[in-house]
């Protein structure tokens, strides 16, 4: 078989606090087991002034086999800009792109599993691998979905691989440290971009994925394993930074406004909840003070995109509906949503199977 060009898309932005992950990220992309002529490395450096791109910039000038370009930006355009600038300069000829986390490391054989998936499933726009914890064999994810209050679940998190998927199952999305995407089906349905460059980060992801299903393609996660990641570490170490929360709330809102989710009026009474959750906590005032940044900057980044015409039909792609008797649940603790996630995937695996 000759193996289709593939461009891989890997962002940087400030690294240094986890440089060892870092190489051994881009180490992977080295060592993988694909022809070196058939791949192509595109980093991004957003803006970084904490000597991480130099570093990082030094151990690929010491990679005469692998090609790459390397591309620093003056100031960060967040995982969407930097993303869409990739795409923009990969090779004409690939066929697939692939999105890899800086902090997010590719087994040997993981491109050419995920393409070999890709290639037997034409109708397939993109496509996800089971993604373990870094250094665990526990699953970090087996699959993306989003619930009708927009709300992300990670499909056998925690569950120790090998799990029960023994098949594709469809997704609402590939999930964002390792995804492939046919590149074809990107430019026909979105133009020569990826994500919509105001999300930032957070929530760009699983909004590309329901896009796609809007334009007729579907996404499907694999049962293989091709990757490990340690989620968290590009935004901060620990629990969710204040950016990440700000991000990761602002953008549900302005989800919330150019779909039509039938709980849309619900959401930000769920924002405001949690804001309310994490003030009696009293651990962190600028995550609070973030939250509560969110709902009004989510609230004008949703007109401004509804005002463009951007709508999404939540209900073309898999999604987790939510009755309204079970509402309630999603304003009580974390502990008893992931329950109802995990029960709901218990219930509904044997239907997303791909035939």
């Amino acid at each position: 078989m000759t193996w289709p060009k593939t461009s891989i898309i890997w962002l940087n932005h400030n690294s240094s606090r986890i440089m060892p992950i870092v190489l051994e990220s881009l180490e992977s992309i080295v060592n993988l087991d694909y022809p070196s002529d058939r791949y192509e490395l595109i980093v991004v450096d957003n803006g970084s002034t904490d000597g991480s791109f130099e570093k990082i910039k030094e151990f690929l000038e010491r990679e005469n086999s692998l090609r790459k370009r390397i591309i620093k930006l003056n100031h960060n355009l967040g995982f969407t800009g930097g993303n869409n600038l990739g795409f923009t300069v990969r090779d004409k000829e690939s066929k697939y792109v692939l999105l890899l986390n800086n902090d997010a490391v590719l087994f040997q054989g993981s491109l050419k599993t995920l393409v070999e998936y890709a290639e037997n499933y034409d109708t397939v726009a993109g496509l996800q691998g089971v993604v373990l914890k870094y250094k665990s064999r526990h699953i970090d994810t087996a699959g993306s979905y989003i619930s009708e209050l927009l709300g992300s679940y990670l499909l056998g998190r925690g569950h120790e691989y090998p799990w029960i998927l023994k098949k594709p199952v469809y997704v609402t999305y590939a999930d964002g440290s390792c995804m492939l995407y046919r590149v074809e089906s990107i430019v026909r349905s979105l133009g020569n971009k990826l994500f919509i460059d105001e999300f930032f980060g957070y929530g760009d992801d699983n909004v590309l994925g329901l896009m796609m299903w809007n334009h007729g393609y579907k996404l499907i996660a694999i049962p293989e394993a091709v990757a490990s990641h340690a989620r968290g570490l590009t935004f901060g170490r620990g629990k969710r930074s204040a950016l990440a929360v700000y991000l990761g709330e602002r953008n549900r809102i302005a989800l919330s406004l150019i779909t039509n989710t039938r709980y849309k009026h619900i959401i930000p009474l769920h924002t405001l909840r949690n804001t309310v959750t994490t003030t009696l906590r009293a651990r962190s005032r600028s995550s609070t003070s973030a939250m509560a940044r969110a709902l009004f900057d989510g609230i004008k980044l949703g007109r401004k995109l509804k005002s463009r015409g951007i709508l999404i039909d939540i209900y073309k792609a898999p999604i987790i509906k939510i009755p309204v008797k079970d509402l309630r649940v999603f304003f009580t603790t974390k502990r008893s949503v992931r329950k109802y996630f995990k029960d709901w995937a218990l219930k509904n695996l044997n239907s997303l199977f791909v035939e």
